[in-house]
């Protein structure tokens, strides 16, 4: 269904601008607004920005539908996972089966202990998203995300790796 890549090139600078252009991921992430063509550039250029990062990929064409990154990893081992699915790959359900990609790679860590993600508790998407790919909401935090320009209360979401 999906491919995780991990490799970031020069035309992932083109569709990453024009998907950060949605008002939902402008909405629901950090991304700056507005959203530039050297943002998506600066993004590309430096994978230092995150702990590791990946571009989706439908995988019967190639065509690239969103990023799945992780954040941080903190002391206990919790990972932090933050994500976007452009607006041509929505309704195709290609985000929970990239976590469990993601679950996958982070097993190959031996820092990481489990993913966890943090979802405004309005974003019901965000929150199906990490549901199906069996992260169970813990607990919630106060101010904890945006929506938009406003603090949102989020939901802290955890999922312990295999094994």
């Amino acid at each position: 269904m999906v491919v995780l890549r991990e490799s970031f090139l020069e035309s992932d600078i083109d569709w990453i601008t024009e998907a950060c252009q949605d008002p939902d991921i402008q909405r629901w992430t950090l991304v700056p607004r507005p959203y530039t063509r050297d943002h998506a550039r600066h993004f590309v250029e430096h994978p230092e920005s995150e702990y590791w990062r990946w571009i989706v990929e439908q995988d019967d064409t190639g065509t690239p539908v969103g990023v799945v990154s992780i954040h941080a990893v903190n002391e206990n081992g919790d990972a932090e996972v933050g994500y976007w699915v452009a607006p041509w790959g929505r309704g195709m359900r290609v985000m929970a089966a990239a976590l469990l990609r993601v679950m996958d790679a982070a097993a190959t860590d031996p820092s990481i202990r489990a993913l966890t993600a943090r979802i405004a508790e309005c974003n019901t998407a965000s929150r199906r998203v990490a549901q199906r790919a069996g992260f169970v909401e813990m607990t919630r935090i106060e101010s904890g995300c945006r929506d938009g320009d406003e603090p949102a209360d989020a939901l802290l979401y955890r999922r312990p790796l295999p094994g």
